[in-house]
């Protein structure tokens, strides 16, 4: 049981401990202009607007943070959801008039699964992260004149792997299709400007789409798609999760607006993420851990048992310090002992996780 704000240190059970879990990787959630931005907006505004966006549900709000992502990301336009999970739901739906079968890796993220059976066309799945599989699946599959649409994790959360994108974009381009990104992990940390998994890789196109979320870096709230203004526009007043829900708290809004402003003018935090997470990384290799060098802030690694991994994270909390250990998307069976790094942690604290493990191992 969390009892503080997420953050580099949290109390968890009534133990202050060094928190290496979660998605919070600058911070932001407890940050104070964040907290007052949302507390403005409260008074002013309510809790939500009571409606759909499609009736009298805009607000300035609203609207302020949709143009704030469209800023941020670069582009006309953006879609503001009520959640993160709801981004691959408005991609399948909102672009299937341009693809005809879905190919998805097999690895996807729960909310891809569920959103591409939502289009009603099929859904082929290919290996893991493999773009020779992807080639077969969708020369066996394809039928003369049919497009693709490929969905996939940007940057998959069990073991921080990215998705190989330049080998997706030769095959789709091959077909005339589409590459789908479920991308909240790589948002606000990848990429010189922060903007993910195609900033990272230096990609931009018209046959590129994403979503993601604001709740994990930006340390906002709410999912979004940014793209084409005309094609969210049809999006829009054709997608139902859009036209059918009430929009995120206004709250939660105002908030995700002045995080997405913090992030914007605070690059130093990528910069420090990624020291901190190259000195951890090196440090858990030191140990003997599998874990590998890229500048991905998330380090996890398996031991021969499940019950071998939960020692560890029991003892490792009685020492003050809390890492996850997750069964997720990706993970064995057994499930692996994960570490989440953020900008906020100290030298001292990615110490002492260090100091702690080495005394267990």
């Amino acid at each position: 049981m969390m009892e503080t704000a997420p953050g580099a240190e949290v109390i968890i059970n009534g133990r202050r401990c060094v928190y290496f879990g979660g998605t919070g990787y600058f911070g932001l959630q407890s940050h104070p202009e964040i907290i007052e931005a949302g507390i403005k907006a409260f008074r002013q505004y309510g809790l939500h607007v009571a409606t759909s966006r499609t009736g009298f549900g805009n607000n300035p709000v609203l609207l302020e943070v949709e143009k704030k992502i469209a800023h941020f990301f670069g582009t006309e336009d953006a879609i503001y959801l009520p959640s993160g999970y709801l981004s691959n739901l408005i991609l399948v739906q909102g672009l299937s008039q341009f693809y005809e079968k879905i190919f998805m890796d097999e690895g996807s993220h729960f909310s891809i699964r569920d959103a591409v059976h939502s289009a009603g066309k099929p859904v082929i799945t290919f290996r893991h992260r493999d773009p020779e599989d992807l080639r077969i699946k969708i020369k066996e599959e394809l039928k003369t004149g049919e497009r693709p649409m490929v969905i996939t994790d940007g940057l998959f959360p069990t073991f921080g792997l990215l998705a190989p994108v330049k080998d997706y974009i030769l095959l789709i381009e091959e077909y005339d299709g589409l590459l789908c990104l479920d991308d909240a992990h790589a948002v606000g940390i990848l990429g010189p400007k922060g903007r993910g998994t195609y900033d990272h890789f230096g990609l931009r196109g018209n046959r590129l789409y994403f979503g993601a979320t604001l709740s994990k870096a930006f340390g906002g709230y709410g999912g979004f798609v940014p793209g084409n203004r005309d094609l969210l526009e049809k999006i829009r007043s054709s997608v139902g999760v859009y036209i059918g829900s009430t929009p995120a708290p206004t709250p939660v809004a105002a908030a995700s607006i002045k995080a997405i402003d913090l992030v914007a003018s605070h690059p130093e935090w990528r910069e420090k993420l990624q020291w901190n997470t190259a000195y951890l990384k090196s440090g858990l290799r030191r140990l003997g851990l599998e874990v590998d060098d890229s500048p991905i802030p998330i380090a996890a690694w398996t031991m021969k048992t499940a019950e071998e991994m939960k020692k560890i994270q029991q003892q490792l909390f009685d020492r003050g310090v809390a890492i996850a250990y997750i069964k997720y998307v990706g993970a064995p069976a057994g499930g692996v002992l994960r570490v989440s790094i953020f900008s906020t942690h100290t030298r001292d604290h990615l110490d002492k996780l260090l100091t702690e493990l080495k005394r267990i191992l």
